[in-house]
C-alpha cells in the first residue's frame, strides 16, 4: 500500500527525468549521417551546438556552372534550438552550391541563434517554419516551395527576415509575425493565397514588385514604418481591414484585378491604386 502511495510521484520524477534527457546537447553529425545516406530525420527538443550546412551531404548534381545537392529523406525539427549558422547554400571548389529538398522541410518552434541562410533552396514538400524564432538575419530568398501550403506564422525575428524573389507554388501563411527588423517580400510569387493577417512590422515591409494570384489578407495588421507595394500585382481580391499604416503605405503603380476591401470600402475590380482613389 505504501508503494501505491508514492507511485503518482515516482511517475512524476520519471517522467521529468525523460524530459530532461531529451534537451541534451547534440552536434549535427548526429543526424546529417542519416539525410547522406538517404534516410529521413525527426529531431525533439535537441539544443544543436554546431553550424547546420545542409550541403555537407554531397549528394550533387550539375546545374550548368553551379552544383545543387540533393536531400532525399523528411527534415523535421520541433522545439529546437540552433546556437550556430544553419545554410542550404554552400560553394564546393569555387562552384556554389544550392539545396534541393526532395521531401518535406519542418522547423517547428525553434530557436535560431545564428544566421539562417535558405537562399536558392528547392522544397518539393511542405516548409514549415511556424513559431520559428530568429536572433540574426534570415535569408529565403530566390527559394522556390512546390507544396499546396508554405508555413511561416507567428514568427518572431529581431533582424531581418526576406523572401526576395522567392516562388510559392501554393498558399503562403505569414499570419501574426512580429518583425523587429526589416521584412521584405520583394519580387515574390504567390500562386495561391497570401495569408498575411496580424501582422507586426516593425521597420520596412516591402512587396514591391511582388505577384499575388490568389486572394490577399492583411487584416489587422500593423505597419509601424513605411510599408512598401510599388507595382505589386494583385490577381484576386485583397483585404486590409482594420490594417494599421502608422506612417505611410506606397502604392505607387500597385493593380488590383480583384476588389479591394479596406473594411469602411470596396473598390471595384481592374484598377490601379491611383485610379482607386477617385471613388
Amino acid at each position: 500500500m505504501k508503494l501505491f502511495k508514492y507511485l503518482p510521484l515516482l511517475l512524476c520524477m520519471l517522467i521529468s527525468s525523460c524530459s530532461h534527457a531529451e534537451q541534451r546537447e547534440i552536434k549535427s553529425s548526429d543526424f546529417m549521417k542519416d539525410l547522406k545516406s538517404g534516410k529521413s530525420i525527426t529531431v525533439v527538443n535537441k539544443i544543436i551546438l554546431d553550424n547546420v550546412d545542409f550541403t555537407s551531404t554531397e549528394n550533387y548534381q550539375i546545374l550548368g556552372t553551379q552544383l545543387q545537392n540533393v536531400i532525399e529523406g523528411n527534415i523535421s525539427f520541433v522545439n529546437c534550438v540552433f546556437m550556430s549558422d544553419v545554410t542550404a547554400l554552400g560553394k564546393k571548389d569555387n562552384a556554389s552550391v544550392s539545396t534541393k529538398f526532395n521531401n518535406n522541410l519542418q522547423f517547428v518552434n525553434c530557436d535560431f541563434r545564428g544566421t539562417v541562410t535558405f537562399d536558392n533552396a528547392v522544397v518539393m514538400g511542405t516548409t514549415n517554419f511556424n513559431k520559428a524564432k530568429f536572433l540574426k538575419p534570415a535569408s529565403f530568398n530566390n527559394m522556390t516551395i512546390w507544396a499546396k501550403d508554405s508555413y511561416f506564422s507567428e514568427i518572431e525575428a529581431e533582424d531581418n527576415v526576406s523572401f526576395i524573389y522567392s516562388s510559392f507554388y501554393g498558399n503562403l501563411y505569414i499570419m501574426d509575425g512580429k518583425f523587429k527588423g526589416d521584412f521584405s517580400l520583394q519580387n515574390a510569387l504567390v500562386n495561391g493565397k497570401l495569408l498575411a493577417n496580424g501582422l507586426q512590422c516593425s521597420k520596412a515591409a516591402e512587396f514591391d514588385m511582388s505577384s499575388i494570384r490568389g486572394r490577399a489578407i492583411f487584416n489587422y495588421s500593423t505597419f509601424e514604418k513605411q510599408a512598401s507595394f510599388i507595382q505589386a500585382r494583385f490577381f484576386d481580391d485583397a483585404d486590409f481591414v482594420e490594417t494599421n499604416f502608422s506612417e505611410s503605405a506606397n502604392l505607387e503603380g500597385t493593380y488590383f484585378f480583384g476588389k479591394l476591401n479596406m473594411g469602411d470600402k470596396v473598390y471595384p475590380c481592374n484598377r490601379e491604386m491611383k485610379d482607386l482613389m477617385k471613388y
